[in-house]
């Protein structure tokens, strides 16, 4: 993936000033959460001569979180509740979608306070380097103790803990925690239909680059049944599911591991932020389709709705990314790029 920049004045300044950091090395960022077992920062130690492990990225993530409660108290926010992590066997491109997602909510909190606000990033399909995650948290932090200066408040927590055994799928985790907390001090109550819609209608033009990817005319269909009326949260998370087994059995012709759906039971009950966390790793998923598939395209940034939208609007635009997703050839353009490392 490349980096655009874009965005507010404070936006551009911001990228001038600090956008150099993303371009560092060619090491393969898939190596940086490359296994799922306790010994997996003892390996990346010996890969990686910039010594940057899953430990070192969740230390400085867990330092953001801290500072962010800090925030939340000195302003007198209510802090929310932790979101629950259903994940397992997570991978790099999750989690740095997780993260953009927090960097896009401390942009609107910079944009807020008055201050240097903190990068847009759009994506296009390419390998990163390791230390990338830990680079876009550090642009954070910076960004918190700034808002903290411009608040007038004490120097907010800069001790980090120590960790080891932590895997990508613990750095998700924690990335939305930060997310919720970041929701907060914008004035967000609450992660809404809204949020989820929009982001889906980032994972439906992600599908129709890699359909017009495929046929330069456009001849894929978008005639997709509507949805029915009175749908709840829980009937999208579903489909979410749906959208991630068909993105699995596209990974398993390309001859990649498959990413373990969450398990559910019968009376599980999702809220709209359960949704929008799916979003991010569809979103992530499409963007290795698009790898695979050769679409160079980027994925849009996000775009606000005109009107409330309820579960029933966000199924039918879900539904629409499956059916879309559905007409993706598999073949020669789906099989697996040769990547530096075993495993996501």
């Amino acid at each position: 993936m490349s980096t655009t920049w874009n965005g507010s004045a404070n936006s551009i300044a911001a990228a001038s000033l600090l956008g150099v950091v993303w371009l560092f090395g060619n090491f393969s960022y898939s190596d940086l959460f490359a296994q799922e077992d306790p010994a997996a920062s003892i390996q990346a130690a010996q890969e990686f001569p910039d010594g940057i492990t899953p430990n070192d990225v969740y230390k400085r993530i867990d330092l953001l979180d801290r500072v962010l409660d800090y925030l939340l108290a000195e302003t007198k926010t209510v802090a929310p509740e932790a979101p629950r992590l259903i994940e397992s066997r997570l991978g790099p491109l999750h989690v740095y979608q997780m993260v953009l997602a927090c960097a896009a909510r401390m942009q609107e909190f910079d944009d807020l306070q008055g201050v240097l606000a903190v990068p847009t990033v759009s994506l296009k399909p390419k390998e990163y380097a390791p230390r990338d995650v830990r680079f876009a948290v550090d642009l954070m932090l910076e960004s918190a103790r700034r808002n903290a200066a411009k608040l007038k408040l004490a120097e907010p927590p800069d001790q980090e803990n120590e960790f080891s055994g932590k895997t990508p799928t613990d750095v998700f985790g924690k990335a939305m925690t930060v997310y919720v907390k970041l929701s907060a001090l914008c004035g967000h109550d609450e992660i809404s239909s809204n949020d989820a819609y929009i982001q889906m209608e980032r994972a439906a033009e992600d599908v129709r680059s890699i359909l017009r990817q495929a046929d330069e005319e456009s001849r894929y269909r978008i005639d997709a049944p509507p949805s029915p009326k009175g749908l709840d949260t829980t009937d999208v998370f579903l489909k979410c599911l749906a959208i991630r087994r068909l993105l699995n059995e596209y990974r398993v012709a390309a001859g990649e591991a498959e990413v373990p759906l969450p398990k559910t039971g019968d009376g599980d009950q999702f809220a709209p932020q359960d949704v929008f966390f799916q979003t991010q790793i569809i979103i992530s998923e499409l963007n290795n389709l698009k790898l695979r598939t050769k679409t160079v395209s980027s994925t849009p940034l996000p775009v606000p709705v005109s009107r409330t939208k309820v579960p029933s609007d966000v199924h039918e635009l879900t539904s629409l990314v499956e059916y879309l997703l559905q007409q993706v050839k598999t073949g020669k353009e789906t099989q697996a790029i040769p990547r530096n490392s075993s495993s996501d």
